[in-house]
């Protein structure tokens, strides 16, 4: 982490957020399960996409994992019955304490259908390749998640069970 996250932190602006048990990410749908970052359309702040990572717990198909977005804004991201994943500040005060404005799903009904963004990587059938660690990229705010717009896990050819984590600086507009 550099020196502006850093400072971001000690002020209280960076956060992190998984699923608790390994669950199923999802192909390119609607429905999505895993992991989504969203950023309420009247939040007021920009999420800037620190680290996300997927460790998988169950050997399958090949298929590749990665991340998808909506196409445009929206004023409703995730329809009612989603269920919200745990955010933690990055001053570890506690789950919930100051949990900023953004929020997370593990799994969620989204108004639209999400488009492929890039991957994270390609989850093979041996424990050579997949379980012995996370797939994972270092944004470094390069991932700037606009109010009205989400980040979700998700895959392209089949679904894959594991762990998602994501963390994120929420700023004021530039």
């Amino acid at each position: 982490m550099d020196s502006f996250y850093l400072d971001e932190a000690r002020k209280g602006n960076v956060y992190h957020s998984h699923n608790t048990t390994a669950g199923e990410v999802t192909v390119l749908s609607t429905t999505c399960t895993g992991l989504v970052l969203a950023n309420p359309f009247t939040s007021g702040k920009e999420l800037a996409v620190i680290n996300m990572s997927f460790v998988g717990s169950t050997l399958t198909t090949i298929r590749e994992i990665g991340i998808a977005v909506p196409t445009e804004v929206q004023e409703t991201i995730v329809t009612a019955g989603a269920t919200e994943a745990v955010i933690h500040n990055g001053q570890l005060a506690g789950s919930g304490i100051n949990s900023g404005v953004a929020k997370t799903y593990s799994i969620a009904t989204l108004t639209s259908t999400p488009l492929w963004l890039r991957p994270l990587g390609s989850a093979r059938v041996t424990a050579a390749v997949e379980g012995l660690q996370a797939m994972s990229a270092d944004f470094d705010g390069s991932l700037i998640v606009m109010p009205g717009f989400y980040v979700a896990f998700s895959t392209l050819t089949a679904a894959a069970t594991g762990l998602c984590s994501v963390t994120w600086a929420e700023l004021d507009p530039a």
